[in-house]
């Protein structure tokens, strides 16, 4: 069984350029739209009012020394390969 990788090379490596053209512009609009909805999702959430134990606090802490990013650095990291 191939990988998608596999699959999609094996499809496009006989494709010209127009159909290559059609292929990313369909890519990007997928990718777009996924990007749309998370905006959407995260622009959505209800914020609430609640404590936030020491444990809790602690584990944020963490989280922020660990050098992660936010969703909008992963998208444009994305964007960028």
């Amino acid at each position: 069984m191939s990988t998608p990788n596999e699959r999609l090379n094996e499809i496009v490596k006989d494709m010209n350029d127009l159909e290559l053209a059609e292929i990313i512009d369909f890519a990007e609009f997928i990718n777009n739209k996924k990007q749309k909805a998370f905006d959407e999702a995260f622009k959505n959430v209800q914020e609430t009012d609640e404590s936030i134990s020491d444990k809790e606090l602690e584990s944020i802490q963490e989280a922020k020394d660990s050098g992660s990013i936010s969703y909008k650095e992963m998208w444009n990291d994305y964007d960028e390969v």
